[in-house]
Parts: C-alpha cells; structure tokens; sequence
C-alpha cells in the first residue's frame, strides 16, 4: 500500500502520525490543547453507509497545505447481483504543489450491503508521470482476484482469503465494529495484488475542543498493517473517530520518513453532537 494511498484511505482512512499543535490550530481545531482525562462514552455504531455529500479533509505536509482529501458513499448499487455500496475517495495536490508533484487519484470501492466485505476496487491514480488504471473483481465463492489494468489490458489472478477487504471497505467495515478501548481487531485487505494483515487499535477516548469553543468525544485508533507476517516500517498513523453513533473521522495523521502529514475535517457542521 503505497503511502499516498494511505493518506487517501485514512484522511479518508484512509486510511492513512501525529498532528502538531500548530498545524492544528492553522486549521480547524483550536490553539488550546486536547482535553484529555475525560470518561468518553463510545455509542454503539449505526449505518455508517450514510449518501451524503462529500466529507472534505484539508491536508498539510509539514504545516503547509498541499491538498484535499475527499469521502463519500454515492450510491447503493448491484455488484455480481448482490446489494453494494458505492464509495468514492479523491485526493487531489493544491495549485501550489501541482506545480511540482500533480496528484490527482481517484479510487471506488464497491462493498457488500450485508457483510462489508469488497466486491470490488477501482483506482485511478496521476501522480506527477505516473498513471495507473485498474480494476479488482472478487470471487469470493472462489476465493479469487481478477486484476486487470486498464491502460496495457494485462490481467492477473489472485488467491484471497473469505472475505478479504481493499483499503477502502475495511475503513467502513472498521466502524460497523464493537470498539472497547485497549483491545484491537484484525482484518486481511488486498493491495497492489498483495493481501496485508491490519492490525486496528483502539487506544484511548480523548475529548477535542474545536475552533469556536465546540467539544467533541472523539476515539484514537492505531492502524498498523503487516505483509506476510512481517510489520513494514513505513511510519505511523493516528486517526481521530467522533464517538458518536456515525463514527466519523474528524482527523488523521500520519508519520513518514519525509514528514508529518496531517488531514483535518473541514466539514464541521455534519458532526452529530
């Protein structure tokens, strides 16, 4: 899984470090510290596969904008004729950084209504020369993948287990779940044609205060994610659930080799109190 795919799957998910003070009060949090120490209530989780508009995540490297990140469930469609949902995250590079780096990546996922699992993935990506266009048909009777690029027309196939996710359908399966803080769930997603142990834990309640004076009872969960057994040190991620029935992610960050890149929710007012 490719870092800017985590950052789209975080921010997003999606989902894909730690967010400096000063990065975010530049944005939408306030400059007053987390409030931390408060007894938080996690709500059982509702339908988290709400048709709703977008919600858009502004994304800093460092403390400078570079770009947007965006997530939204479009539709509810028919895939291999069963029920599924379709979700879309677009991730796109500011003016200021097009000039160096465009980034423009799109990807679609298509999760069973029932069980959550993926029945199919979509991606887009233009990242700066390169292109890819691809698609990921899951078999799950079969337990095969069908990979086929859409550029060259070259086709794999790929052994999966039951039930496997991509990126984006573990992120919504995630958030189907029971959480209790100090305890962690595991789950398989298939990326670049690879299946990834995920490790997701949850670590504590934390009380925010946004701009504004608002407070919201949020959730820190710890993705970690393993190839084969063995743990890839490709940095960290924190990402920042409200506690609520919806589960939404008010912000993610994430740790690299290259800096802190932060994706903070910019559409506050689709937060439930």
């Amino acid at each position: 899984m490719s870092q800017k795919q985590g950052l789209v799957v975080m921010g997003a998910w999606l989902c894909l470090t730690c967010f400096p003070s000063g990065v975010l009060a530049s944005q939408n949090f306030s400059s007053k510290d987390a409030i931390k120490k408060k007894s938080v209530v996690m709500d059982a989780p509702l339908n988290v596969f709400e048709m709703s508009e977008p919600l858009i995540f502004d994304v800093s490297w460092m403390g400078i904008p570079v770009g947007f990140g965006s997530l939204q469930v479009k539709e509810k469609v028919k895939i291999q004729g069963r029920d599924a949902f379709h979700v879309v995250v677009i991730a796109q590079t500011n003016g200021f950084l097009s000039q160096l780096y465009p980034v423009v990546d799109e990807m679609h996922s298509f999760i069973d209504a029932q069980e959550f699992y993926s029945l199919e993935f979509r991606k887009n990506l233009k990242e700066g020369q390169y292109r890819a266009d691809e698609v990921i048909r899951y078999d799950h009777q079969k337990r095969k993948g069908f990979s086929e690029s859409l550029l060259n027309h070259t086709k794999k196939e790929i052994d999966i287990p039951a039930k496997v996710h991509d990126p984006l359908s573990a992120f919504f399966w995630f958030r189907q779940q029971t959480w209790e803080v100090g305890r962690s769930l595991h789950t398989v997603v298939n990326s670049e044609q690879q299946n990834w142990d995920l490790e997701l834990n949850v670590l504590r309640t934390e009380t925010k205060e946004l701009r504004g004076g608002r407070v919201i009872k949020t959730v820190v969960i710890e993705p970690k994610t393993r190839l084969r057994g063995v743990i890839y040190n490709r940095g960290r991620a924190w990402v920042y659930f409200s506690a609520d029935s919806k589960r939404r992610p008010i912000w993610v960050s994430l740790k690299t080799p290259f800096g802190p890149i932060v994706g903070v929710l910019r559409t506050q007012e689709t937060l439930s109190d």
